[in-house]
């Protein structure tokens, strides 16, 4: 499901769960984490699909999901792997191959680096079953695409292409097909070369000044009670019982 290997200084974790589509499971978030978290000595991370795998991620483990249950809730263990990520002291490369959906998609986001081939497309579809995304990732995706782009992913739920990510920003480097492993690795060795307390100290400070603009408390509260209000209606209920019966949701908006 998850293999860790080494190359010299770079870690490489690969996601090899294709009967599932590496959907975050119970297990394949704890794996990753446990991994991100205890990195050593490892100077660079790289995070990629198995060569095989269609889908990069298809994102958070959906028959987790239950009425009011929050998988984006502060402290849980999705978000104990993006905030495991972020303060990983090595940086961190997502190498995708293949579709990201929902939390694959902010998965590959919260990576410092992201490279790709063509056949990469993004999408953000938590409104397609009623779940409101949380402040933390619309903040982290605002930053990267801009308000444009991030309000058309997250109200249309339609997945972007390789070259218009690339446009964008979300995409550093976009390479050819069949040479996407050899330049990920390529490209973590060069940071593995490089001082890692400078590198380290770098990443760090970069985070910390993307995410120094707080939300006045007021309107934090006034989103939470909105998120609170969506977690709890019936269109998140519908939601989830239309992605477990195939069939077109119904939304009404209560």
């Amino acid at each position: 499901m998850l293999s860790v290997s080494r190359d010299g200084s770079v870690v490489i974790l690969e996601m090899q769960d294709t009967a599932k589509r590496n959907t975050l499971t119970a297990a394949m978030i704890a794996g990753l984490y446990g991994v991100i978290r205890n990195v050593g000595d490892a100077r660079a991370v790289v995070l990629r699909a198995a060569p095989e795998c269609q889908v990069w991620s298809a994102g958070f483990d959906i028959s987790a999901l239950g009425p009011v249950v929050d998988p984006l809730v502060p402290g849980g263990p999705l978000m104990q792997l993006f905030h495991a990520v972020r303060d990983c002291p090595a940086p961190v490369i997502a190498s995708v191959h293949g579709s990201c959906w929902g939390g694959g998609t902010d998965l590959a986001l919260r990576c410092d680096l992201l490279v790709a081939d063509p056949t990469c497309t993004l999408a953000f579809t938590p409104a397609r079953i009623g779940l409101p995304y949380d402040t933390d990732g619309l903040r982290h995706v605002l930053a990267r695409a801009g308000l444009g782009l991030a309000m058309e992913m997250f109200t249309t739920a339609q997945p972007i292409g390789a070259e218009r990510a690339h446009r964008h920003g979300l995409i550093h480097h976009l390479i050819e097909p069949g040479a996407l492993a050899s330049f990920t690795l390529a490209l973590a060795q060069q940071i593995a070369a490089l001082a890692p307390l400078a590198v380290r100290s770098a990443k760090q400070q970069l985070r910390a000044l993307a995410s120094a603009a707080a939300l006045p408390a007021a309107v934090q509260a006034q989103i939470d009670a909105l998120r609170a209000t969506a977690l709890a209606s019936a269109d998140y209920t519908e939601g989830l019982a239309a992605f477990h019966a195939r069939h077109v949701p119904v939304f009404e908006g209560r």
